[in-house]
């Protein structure tokens, strides 16, 4: 199985000894974001292609370019929700130009026949460009299902993050109700109180439940984490983060080999 880790994991350090370290530590692709808050921190999109093709590292998932605050803005009759549709479809677009898997989406706020109608004009250019676009679990189930219930589309897909479903969640079982539309996870931990981001020694989630619904939903998924230690801030510690990732993904890849080596015995 590939095992991937976001580009940004918590370390500020130049942008190419960062793509170095991922590709020592044994990773074999990387989440980006075009967003251009981000280029101080990460580098532009066109120069973090140039490091992953440098350093032999495939492209996962792109993740798309948002702001918290305005996220809602996305359903309403606005100049700013039609900034974010026009955002997303150039995301799309980076996405198909240098060959990222899919585009990962927030979605959040009141839902409306606006919203469906903007992300049905995305989707439109999705087919077009052979790009989905994964709906991530994040805070809100409502606008979530809203949209899984509205909109049937082959290029509309589930991203699952873990963490999230560990924190926001616990109720509700992501997989089994949208599994059949899992494109991509992030993987990371937490003591389900916050959303942190953290390896599994510092969280509480249970991996061998992780292993089970992978293993039963997409078997051959890479396995990307999403690992923002935001507290570490030494190199040191940067390259001890990466090592302990990797072991990890290690870890729940012959978890989920093994349970699906028994399912096929």
């Amino acid at each position: 199985m590939k095992k991937g880790i976001s580009f940004y994991f918590g370390f500020d350090m130049p942008a190419e000894e960062r793509a170095k370290a991922i590709k020592d530590a044994g990773f074999d692709c990387v989440i980006a974001s075009a967003d251009p808050m981000f280029d101080d921190q990460n580098s532009s999109i066109k120069n973090q292609i140039k490091l992953f093709k440098k350093y032999n590292l495939e492209l996962s998932s792109l993740h798309m370019t948002y702001s918290d605050p305005t996220l809602p803005m996305f359903w309403t009759a606005s100049k700013e929700g039609d900034l974010q549709e026009k955002r997303l479809k150039k995301d799309v677009k980076i996405a198909h130009k240098y060959g990222f898997k899919e585009v990962v989406v927030h979605l959040y706020g009141s839902p409306s026949e606006i919203g469906l109608k903007r992300l049905k004009r995305v989707l439109k250019l999705c087919h077009r460009l052979h790009i989905p676009l994964a709906i991530e679990n994040i805070n809100d189930y409502n606008i979530f299902n809203y949209v899984f219930s509205n909109i049937k589309d082959d290029y509309l897909k589930f991203c699952w993050d873990c963490g999230h479903s560990n924190v926001y969640s616990k109720d509700i079982d992501y997989m089994s109700l949208y599994g059949d539309k899992l494109a991509c996870v992030h993987l990371h931990d937490n003591k389900g109180l916050k959303d942190d981001h953290t390896l599994n020694k510092y969280g509480n989630i249970d991996w061998d439940i992780v292993a089970q619904k992978i293993a039963k939903n997409n078997p051959n998924i890479c396995l990307d984490y999403e690992i923002l230690m935001h507290y570490r801030t030494s190199k040191d510690n940067a390259y001890n983060v990466l090592q302990e990732t990797i072991k990890q993904a290690k870890e729940l890849e012959e978890k989920i080999l093994l349970l699906t080596s028994d399912e096929n015995k």
